[in-house]
């Protein structure tokens, strides 16, 4: 009996919708706040649900000191950090229906160490979405940061700027490409997204001492790929040294707003660690649009 492919319809193209499950970093700032509001717009469009997560560690006491504390303490200082959690809790799906999401939602709450826990959960997902990072978890229990989010979870993660404030989306996208493997990764992760959007910009960093092998595989090849799956894909390219690589990077989003940057988080292109190197590093700070980054 021969194979049977279903597929859906989206915008004139078919294309197999796989996102349809979001997990979200929330510990209630603001910048987390942000990640729900793009979410809520991701799960929308995608018909996704989202799920908040939040790993919290309780106050521990050195044990020359947690036998002098009267258990009536102890106990109340448990049931305040407990209510503390599920106020947390609440306050996600506060964010969610003040977002006007038309999606389900569902909340996680567990103890134990965030640079553990977070990357664990993050596998039974399609991708983690979180706030700009100052460290997913501020409450202990091993802050978390973005370089250690994908090393361990093996997953693409979207980070959303503080200065996120929601919009239509204009279905627009921006690839910044250095021919690496973590570049390529990045692509393949993101191609469900850039399949929906009505164009594509293909950042190339160029400079006067471009590798041999970057030459070797001229970037058409690339619009030629992207183009098989019906993305409307438009070559960039722009003169930037390794020290400026990412403040070309954003200036170029900059004037151009697209909905999302994607791009790798490692590597060893001439554009340094692409990424976290310097580039990851300014990109993460200084980052205007949700940016997709993979390893």
């Amino acid at each position: 009996m021969p194979l049977k492919i279903s597929a859906r319809l989206y915008d004139g193209k078919t294309n197999i919708m796989a996102i349809k499950d979001l997990l979200v970093a929330y510990d209630g700032n603001e910048n987390a706040k942000r990640a729900v509001q793009f979410a809520v717009q991701m799960a929308d469009k995608y018909g996704a649900t989202i799920t908040g997560l939040h790993v919290y560690k309780p106050k521990e006491y050195e044990s020359q000191y947690r036998r002098w504390i009267p258990e009536s303490v102890l106990k109340n200082i448990q049931e305040a950090e407990l209510s503390a959690e599920k106020s947390i809790g609440d306050d996600f799906h506060d964010q969610i229906k003040a977002a006007g999401a038309k999606t389900k939602a569902k909340w996680i709450s567990c103890e134990g160490r965030a640079d553990v826990l977070m990357p664990r959960y993050a596998r039974y997902f399609d991708l983690l979405i979180a706030g700009q990072f100052r460290g997913v978890d501020q409450s202990g229990g091993g802050s978390l940061n973005a370089e250690e989010l994908l090393l361990r979870s093996g997953k693409p993660i979207i980070a959303v700027p503080a200065s996120y404030e929601p919009q239509p989306f204009k279905e627009e996208a921006a690839v910044a490409w250095d021919g690496s493997r973590a570049a390529a990764r990045a692509l393949t992760d993101a191609m469900q997204i850039l399949e929906t959007k009505k164009r594509l910009d293909v950042i190339r960093l160029i400079d006067d001492e471009e590798d041999e092998e970057k030459r070797v595989l001229p970037e058409h090849d690339l619009i030629a790929h992207l183009t098989a799956h019906g993305i409307n894909a438009n070559l960039v390219q722009l003169k930037a040294s390794k020290r400026n690589a990412g403040r070309t990077i954003l200036d170029h989003c900059a004037q151009t707003n697209p909905d999302l940057l994607v791009m790798g988080a490692y590597g060893r292109g001439k554009f340094g660690s692409f990424l976290f190197g310097s580039t990851a590093q300014h990109v993460l700070k200084n980052m205007t649009v949700p940016v997709l980054m993979s390893h």
